[in-house]
């Protein structure tokens, strides 16, 4: 019974087994199909995500999943505001450079690291998901590491970005699908590469031709967007009716009034002192609950004030915009700790999931050496069994077949003595014949040694060796007196033995009478002719 029930559990625990893997190779069709869908219908490849239980992936199928589920979520504009996903395909695609997903890895990886300001380790990710992705022609990959690559060192190294920029427009040019609005954004990260170096023929002659790309295709935005860096030109030559005439310009065509474009706006109007109007845009900023963006107002509006030498106005800004620092530091610095806090948390389930993992192939590795065992416990108590019947089988087929030929050789035995029976019954037969013959011709019976000879050798035959027992039986008999009781044996009638010996029948009914005293036979009802008959 209870090796049944072990037989039991453990081939329940390989059809689970089995589920499981099942479950996880549906899952990852599901994640293949969401991986085709990110960059054209990114919200409808987050959905299909969400509709898969983690819990029952591992592995390749789970570190895809991670990964393919942070794409979708920044191709949707939603911040990826913890690696607690990201941190699983990082620990597994960096274990495994040689996957086809192991740059994209890296890309998504570095852009996380950038936006909670580790900033070294993003470059690294960046670097090496260009430098793989160049490697194997994953041009796509090395346009997004390229392009995110110059954006961040801009202002540190405006030379390298500016060369990052002119190389991420070419891959994307010659080798990805073209997109206006993608080539377009290039055209403008040039433009802003070429201002930041100091080379401003260049970046006017990009930014203009981003311009007339995007009034082509008619997007507000990027028109809106495009306006907005020239006019950063002009601030820097000094040229603030020309800056501001730029960003009002983007301001009206802009579908929207967001912070960027109002602070920008603002800073144009206090450069061409408009203060009242860049005092309202940034009293408009502050009510927007963003630090960095209200701590630039307030500092902005300090400065306003120290131009108009308004002290009490400059002070109140100038507490206002520390205030905003200490605010936007204490958030930084949570957003850093709870950085660390989930990376510990991470690390520790990630721990706890290697050991559940390790348990479970040590538990499910035991089940199947378990199962191994009882299986060749199994073969070997059959072919045992199977031997022993095979064994047995041929030890009746012997049996049989020796029961055969003893059946053989008894019968041909039974077929010699019968022959030598047919043949002692004619001799038997011609003797008596002669003895009839004799007695009508009136002759004396007399036997030859030859026939004495061949009456023993008849009786050893057809009465089981009499004269062979009878001798052993009565060793003191005389030739004569044997020879008599061969005779009797042989059923000789009394007057057929008489003349035989030549005597009377009354002298021989004597004579038998004798050898029964002789021979001390037993029963004393019993006649000499009986006991040798019976012997």
């Amino acid at each position: 019974m209870r090796r049944g029930h072990i037989m039991r559990h453990t081939i329940g625990l390989l059809l689970a087994g089995l589920m499981l893997a099942s479950c996880g190779r549906h899952a990852g069709r599901i994640v293949r199909q969401a991986e085709l869908l990110i960059e054209e219908q990114p919200d409808s490849a987050l959905h299909l995500l969400q509709g898969i239980n983690r819990r029952h992936l591992s592995g390749e199928t789970l570190a895809c999943y991670a990964l393919v589920y942070s794409m979708a979520q920044d191709k949707s504009g939603i911040d990826v505001a913890s690696d607690s996903l990201l941190r699983i395909a990082y620990s597994y695609y960096s274990r495994h450079p040689e996957d086809s997903l192991f740059a994209r890895c890296q890309l998504y990886m570095g852009k996380y690291y950038i936006m909670a300001d580790s900033v070294k380790q993003g470059d690294d990710c960046l670097r090496t998901a260009a430098h793989y992705a160049e490697e194997r022609g994953e041009y796509y990959t090395l346009y997004l590491a390229l392009n995110k690559l110059a954006k961040e060192i801009r202002y540190s190294d405006a030379a390298l970005a500016l060369e990052y920029s002119k190389k991420a427009y070419q891959v994307y040019s010659e080798h990805c699908p073209p997109k206006v609005t993608n080539k377009i954004l290039l055209l403008l990260d040039i433009g802003d590469a070429y201002l930041l170096c100091n080379r401003d023929d260049s970046a006017l002659y990009f930014m203009d031709r981003a311009l007339m790309e995007a009034e082509v295709i008619g997007d507000s935005c990027l028109m809106s967007d495009v306006l907005q860096d020239k006019s950063l030109l002009f601030t820097k030559q000094d040229d603030y009716p020309q800056a501001l005439s730029l960003v009002k310009a983007a301001w009206d065509i802009s579908p929207t009034r967001n912070v960027n474009l109002a602070s920008r706006l603002a800073s144009c109007y206090a450069d061409a002192d408009s203060v009242r109007q860049a005092n309202e845009l940034y009293s408009a900023i502050i009510r927007e609950d963003d630090y960095e963006r209200q701590y630039l107002a307030y500092r902005n509006l300090a400065i306003l004030s120290a131009k108009d030498n308004d002290a009490s106005s400059f002070l109140a800004y100038s507490d206002s915009s520390y205030e905003c620092m200490r605010k936007m530091y204490t958030q930084a610095l949570k957003v850093k700790s709870d950085y660390y806090q989930d990376l510990i948390r991470l690390e520790k389930e990630n721990r706890r999931q290697e050991a559940e993992i390790y348990h479970k192939r040590i538990f499910i590795l035991c089940s199947l050496l378990l199962l191994t065992v009882v299986l060749m416990i199994g073969v070997y108590i059959y072919i045992n069994v199977r031997n022993k019947a095979r064994r047995e089988r041929e030890k009746y087929l012997l049996r049989e077949q020796f029961a055969r030929e003893q059946h053989e050789m008894e019968m041909a035995h039974k077929n010699a003595q019968l022959a030598l029976m047919r043949k002692m019954v004619m001799e038997k037969y011609n003797f008596h014949k002669r003895l009839e013959e004799k007695k009508k011709a009136g002759k004396h019976i007399t036997l030859a040694p030859e026939d004495w000879k061949e009456i023993a050798t008849f009786l050893s035959v057809t009465s089981d060796g009499f004269p062979e027992r009878l001798r052993r039986a009565y060793p003191d008999l005389r030739e004569k007196d044997f020879q008599f009781c061969m005779l009797v044996r042989l059923d000789f009638s009394i007057k057929s033995l008489a003349n035989i010996y030549g005597i009377a029948e009354v002298s021989l009914k004597q004579k038998l009478v004798g050898f029964k005293e002789r021979l001390d036979i037993p029963d004393k009802s019993m006649s000499f002719k009986q006991f040798i008959a019976n012997f």
